[in-house]
């Protein structure tokens, strides 16, 4: 029997409290500042059960309708089966339901499945392939989650982010996961738990020693400064020879993913100047 979100909803101001001066203001852009002062008055000391519908969550991380009704088809035509898209209760995420699959999803499982497959569709490498994936900005952990259970075997999973994140990640994670999945790391030096997930507050970055086979980020570089992204560059991707990106066309990131040999792949003409990166 795993942990109970109650109980583990309890323990988020200890946590969170072990991760909050673990950030560098460098790699902090002034609105997302904004959004986690905002998240943290809301959140503690006990985050609520229904903490997804946060407008600081709901608005930034579930996409309208008519991004669904595109990318639905394709992530059906990819998976063997319908059981990946059912979505997990926890957080009170808002619920759509999956035409004839008896099934409920949200906006967000179906844009992270996207991501992932149209990763493997593009590159022709399969998600299995990478033993160690390091995602910078990970939102609730929503990626990670269908990465692990995508996956054939046990991955080492690294997502760094900032604290208020890494303390949701942490809550979510440990929810639908469970606790012996998840690893919270709060002091130097980082070194990543074999076939975990292993959650990473961005002032510790610099202290992490990982050598990634994965590299992704979709769209949280594209809302980090530049010298977050400065840093992900000059850390060569954390190892990782393989790239999935997500970013606005005009970025100044993307002539960069270009030059390291990354092929830009267009999402469709539902998110127009938008592209995938990928190698």
């Amino acid at each position: 029997m795993g942990t109970s979100f109650a109980a583990l909803a309890e323990r988020f101001g200890a946590v969170l409290q072990a991760v909050r001066e673990s950030v560098d203001p460098r790699y902090v852009r002034g609105d997302w500042a904004d959004r986690n002062a905002q998240l943290e008055r809301d959140l503690l000391p006990v985050p609520p059960a229904d903490f997804l519908r946060h407008p600081a969550i709901r608005f930034q991380m579930f996409v309208d309708e008519r991004v669904v009704a595109h990318e639905l088809p394709f992530v059906r035509g990819r998976l063997r089966s319908d059981a990946l898209l059912a979505e997990d209760p926890v957080g009170g995420p808002p619920m759509i339901a999956v035409p004839g699959a008896g099934v409920n999803t949200s906006s967000n499982t179906v844009h992270q499945l996207h991501h992932l497959l149209r990763y493997e569709q593009a590159t022709g490498r399969r998600l299995s392939d990478a033993r160690t994936v390091v995602e910078w900005g990970g939102g609730f952990g929503s990626l990670m989650r269908l990465l692990v259970r995508m996956h054939t075997g046990r991955p080492t999973c690294v997502i760094v982010d900032l604290p208020v994140f890494t303390a949701l990640q942490w809550l979510y994670l440990c929810a639908v996961l469970g606790e012996e999945r998840v690893v919270l790391h709060h002091e130097a030096p980082v070194r990543p738990a074999l076939g975990r997930v292993n959650l990473v507050p961005v002032g510790l970055v610099g202290d992490l020693d990982v050598d990634a086979d994965l590299f992704v980020s979709n769209w949280a570089l594209n809302e980090s400064t530049p010298a977050a992204q400065d840093e992900v560059v000059r850390r060569g991707w954390f190892g990782a020879d393989s790239l999935l990106l997500a970013m606005h066309d005009s970025d100044p990131l993307a002539p960069v993913a270009r030059h390291h040999g990354a092929r830009a792949v267009a999402l469709g003409d539902f998110m127009p100047g938008q592209h995938y990166f990928v190698i």
